[in-house]
């Protein structure tokens, strides 16, 4: 066993050590990694955009942001050469205003447009209102005022006519490439952040669920890496440790069954000795004696079997299977009837009919334990009460006596094998086994055993907690008081 942890922890060592030389970053670094390529691909996208401006341009797929100032001013030429204006020769892309005498007079504009002022334009031959620009010239009685915009425009009049804001367009569309590039970046790096935190929640996730036997995946960060280290070793631990418990476990069992069988052999033949001594004539006291000798052999012959259920794995193999739990308790407690009217008991139950999915067997020996053990403890003369119920939860069955009740001390370890209060054990001599095989029963059927006192002090109390769906479908709730029967 030390052999195998040691290789096995040699292997955890030896793994991880692999982990440490694979080529990792640290989160800093990462994140550094990603702003740096994000903000690469963005002046690369700007760059390609230039480029395919530039190329643009060149090929005339449209006019540059100045061509409609060029315009006007060639237009302005031509005005002060023929000294007259004419508004056909106003080409796509530009806007006029005729002022005559300082007054508006014409303009390709609404009439109560703002620009329409001639206070705008006094003073200067050129400027900016806004967003636009302006070109002036005189007449000898009139002003006229071109208005145009910088901005880059199809040279096709009828795609300019669908597209007029072609800046804007391709302002947005490098915008989008832009945001796309964001996005895949973002979900690229994301994801091997969100890799790196879930190979911790698996990692926990498995510990928690009792799962040791697994590996553990590195990650390209070197502080979940460090992380995922602690938790290998901490898995390793308690790998090691279970492993240990487990030989230590199969070993006790190995032990308690070979004494059961070793015991069965000498207490086999003291029976049979005493079988043949009951046939003889003897003496009364020697009768009595030999009378008390059967009953302690009868005794010990039941903790042997009790022994022999702790250390046996039987149990966990039996499948569960619908069973009419008031038949089950009927059975048990004929089983006792024998112990009970050695004590003058009267043995009370109250038990509904339901059925639920139970392992049978088990069910049945645990019922035995806990009536047994009530009934050593009883007095003489007084009741034993078994009772099953169903509640809006769970189902129960609680089984109390009038005995002198649980200890204190003795409630914090009831359900550990072997495990007998001080007082108890000159009295009744068992053997610690009774209550630890109710314990390990109820484990199997997903329950829990319950051991206290009764409310008003006057004996022992121990309820199994079952819970409510493995109760048959057509079971519904029932009164506890129904179908109850008693053994005198």
């Amino acid at each position: 066993m030390a052999q195998r942890s040691d290789r096995n922890r040699m292997g955890d060592r030896l793994s991880m050590e692999k982990r440490r030389r694979r080529k990792t970053q640290t989160v800093a670094q990462f994140l550094r990694r990603y702003f740096l390529i994000t903000a690469l691909g963005v002046l690369a996208l700007l760059a390609a955009a230039l480029c395919l401006f530039q190329l643009g341009l060149n090929a005339g797929w449209y006019t540059p942001a100045n061509h409609a100032e060029i315009q006007a001013q060639e237009l302005i030429g031509k005005i002060q050469v023929q000294d007259f204006f004419d508004p056909n020769q106003v080409p796509d892309g530009l806007d006029y205003i005729l002022f005559s005498h300082e007054q508006w007079a014409d303009s390709s504009l609404p009439p109560d447009n703002t620009l329409a002022d001639y206070s705008y334009y006094s003073g200067s031959y050129t400027g900016m209102i806004g967003a636009s620009a302006w070109l002036r010239t005189d007449l000898r009685a009139e002003t006229v005022i071109l208005l145009f915009r910088y901005a880059v425009r199809p040279a096709s009049p009828a795609i300019a006519a669908l597209i007029p804001d072609l800046q804007g367009v391709f302002v947005g569309f490098s915008a989008l490439m832009i945001l796309i590039l964001l996005i895949g970046m973002t979900n690229r790096y994301g994801k091997k952040l969100v890799q790196a935190l879930n190979a911790l929640e698996e990692s926990a996730t498995q510990i928690a669920a009792g799962n040791l036997d697994f590996e553990i995946h590195d990650t390209a960060l070197n502080e979940f890496n460090q992380a995922l280290d602690s938790v290998e070793t901490m898995r390793t631990a308690l790998k090691d440790s279970l492993v240990q418990q487990w030989d230590m476990q199969n070993q006790r069992e190995i032990q308690i069954a070979a004494l059961a069988h070793d015991l069965k052999t000498p207490l086999a033949v003291i029976a049979g000795n005493v079988e043949l001594l009951k046939e003889e004539a003897l003496p009364e006291t020697a009768a009595e004696s030999l009378e008390v000798i059967a009953r302690r052999l009868e005794q010990l012959s039941h903790y042997v079997y009790q022994l022999q259920q702790a250390a046996s794995r039987q149990n966990q193999a039996e499948q569960p299977k619908l069973t009419a739990i008031d038949e089950l308790i009927r059975r048990c407690t004929e089983e006792v009837e024998g112990l009970c009217r050695n004590k003058d008991l009267t043995l009370t139950v109250f038990c509904p009919p339901f059925s639920a999915w139970v392992h049978t067997e088990t069910l049945r020996r645990a019922l035995i334990n806990l009536l047994d053990n009530a009934i050593r403890y009883c007095p003489y003369g007084k009741t034993v009460q078994l009772m099953g119920q169903i509640t809006e939860t769970h189902w129960i069955i609680k089984v109390s006596d009038e005995g002198p009740g649980f200890h204190a001390e003795s409630l914090k370890h009831i359900g550990e094998p072997f495990y007998r209060y001080e007082s108890a054990r000159s009295s009744n001599g068992h053997a610690g086994l009774g209550l630890y095989t109710v314990s390990q029963a109820m484990q199997i059927e997903g329950g829990r055993m319950i051991p206290g006192n009764v409310p008003d002090g006057s004996g022992a109390q121990v309820i199994l907690e079952f819970p409510r769906t493995t109760l048959a479908e057509e079971t519904e709730r029932a009164d506890p008081g129904s179908g109850s029967f008693a053994s005198p």
